[in-house]
């Protein structure tokens, strides 16, 4: 697996099983902003993944 990838799926399956926690917990218990926070959490990991193998690649190219 390259570099510039490895990150992307790290913080992109730890976004995904957020966002799946998130959605068990919003059905399970009545607080909604632990649920919200959670899935919140995991977009922006996904976010941050993504940002991170974009900005190697830029640097890769240089």
């Amino acid at each position: 697996m390259k570099k510039e990838n490895q990150m992307f799926y790290i913080l992109g399956a730890v976004g995904i099983a957020n966002i799946i926690a998130a959605l068990i917990l919003a059905v399970t218990i009545s607080n909604p902003m632990v649920a919200a926070m959670l899935f919140v959490s995991g977009i922006l990991l996904m976010v941050g993944g993504w940002a991170d193998r974009r900005e190697r690649r830029k640097r890769n190219k240089k």
